[in-house]
């Protein structure tokens, strides 16, 4: 066989999938949403919660603003970077705490939000992933952040 018949023969195996397993990493997994009463709710509603939210892979600190309206969850950052728009968010108590989860997807990008919080009186602790499953690939931010509902000074 001559080199150039040995050579598309080998591109010829790569490009029928070969090379793609190889490249494919794992799925990973979205934030554990503890086990609760979840209801859909509108327990948060006409809230709006101004948080410090940390990256933990890189440290990054950023702002953002979390709505709650007829039903709906809105994370302003998400919004600004993907137009995720308004999702359903549910509820349950214990005590003074609320506590909350819903999911966000961006329509144009396979990117998915999970979070999962605890409100008490006027102050929002929240964790979460947000997750780009593409098929040779997945990544994902894992985020924590708190905030009340007053805005920042300054």
């Amino acid at each position: 066989m001559t080199s150039i018949l040995q050579a598309s023969s080998v591109v010829l195996v790569l490009g029928t999938g070969a090379a793609t397993v190889v490249l494919m990493k794992d799925d990973l997994p979205d934030i554990v949403v503890p086990e609760g009463p979840w209801e859909l709710s509108n327990a948060l509603d006409g809230q709006v919660f101004y948080t410090t939210d940390k990256i933990k892979e890189t440290g990054e600190v950023v702002q953002d603003e979390l709505h709650f309206t007829d039903g709906k969850f809105q994370s302003s950052m998400c919004q600004t970077y993907c137009d995720f728009g308004w999702s359903e968010y549910r509820t349950w108590s214990e005590g003074n705490v609320i506590h909350f989860t819903t999911s966000t997807a961006c329509p144009d990008a396979p990117h998915t939000v999970v979070w999962y919080g605890k409100v008490t009186g006027d102050v929002v602790r929240f964790e979460g992933t947000w997750t780009t499953r593409r098929w040779y690939w997945t990544r994902q931010i894992n985020a924590i952040g708190e905030g009340s509902v007053s805005p920042p000074e300054g």
